[in-house]
């Protein structure tokens, strides 16, 4: 009786032991599968072989089928894209639906946004199937640059056109140049000035140097040198760097100002000093 019992136990661990090693290779083998793909998930994108960079995604799905009719004439003259999608509704009898977006805007700079309402169609075909209609419409948008694409998609068995903005191709507005701040410096010039009846620079002629020597690199001085005649006082208004010129220009006139004093007068020789008298 134990011998038997202690057979059968044998027999139930041997069945359990067995099971689960079916259980544990059903379930790798789920695991290596790859999982089925969704109907509605587009196919990666492909490798260019001789650069290694994805392909640009195929713009029509390859189930797509066209209605069996041939438009003998399109002509759109400046149409908004959501009336040009109801003609193309109604001539193919609602073959496919047409998905058109309000419009798109950046998250990051609300400023920039796409409104479909301003999509405009201006083209002429002759003989052409639907997607040759939607095709045509995309050559265009490429020729001019503009940020629209359509797509032929299945919506599960539905045929669907769909109209997709491309960020990636909108001109970003350059950012405004940078004003640089600007100051107003006063100088004191009475040292340059001497009396006009002598032959000596005139504030005039000290404001007209200055200012010729300021357009030489900054262009009309007008609005930028002003001066005080009476005060003896030169007002200079711009950047940094333009006030800084300006003190070195007056910097410049003082020193050859001062050359010219310690440079003899022709035909003036020194006057000799007296020879002292020596005591005997």
């Amino acid at each position: 009786m134990t011998s038997k019992l202690s057979h059968q136990s044998w027999a139930t661990i041997h069945g359990l032991v067995l099971a689960m090693t079916l259980l544990a290779a059903i379930g790798a083998r789920g695991a290596d599968s790859p999982a089925k793909p969704s109907k509605f998930a587009l196919p990666p994108p492909s490798i260019d072989p001789s650069t290694g960079l994805p392909l640009a995604p195929v713009w029509i799905d390859p189930n797509w089928k066209d209605p069996d009719r041939v438009l003998p004439e399109v002509t759109y003259d400046g149409l908004p894209v959501g009336t040009v999608a109801d003609h193309l509704r109604s001539e193919f009898k609602g073959a496919f639906d047409i998905l058109i977006p309000g419009g798109w805007q950046d998250l990051n700079n609300p400023d920039q946004t796409i409104d479909s309402q301003q999509v405009t169609i201006r083209m002429q075909l002759k003989n052409v199937t639907a997607s040759e209609v939607f095709n045509a419409m995309n050559l265009m948008f490429e020729a001019q640059n503009e940020p629209y694409r359509w797509e032929l998609r299945l919506n599960g068995n539905r045929p669907t056109a769909r109209f997709r903005f491309l960020p990636q191709f909108l001109q970003n507005p350059s950012p405004p140049p940078h004003v640089l701040p600007k100051t107003r410096m006063v100088y004191f010039v009475g040292d340059l000035l001497d009396d006009a009846k002598t032959g000596g620079m005139t504030m005039e002629r000290l404001v007209k140097i200055v200012s010729e020597v300021y357009q030489m690199s900054y262009g009309d001085p007008k609005g930028a040198i002003q001066f005080h005649k009476d005060a003896q006082l030169l007002v200079v208004t711009g950047t940094s760097d333009q006030t800084v010129f300006v003190q070195q220009t007056l910097s410049a006139l003082r020193g050859k100002a001062q050359a010219a004093k310690e440079k003899p007068q022709p035909g003036l020789m020194p006057t000799a000093r007296p020879e002292e008298k020596k005591n005997p």
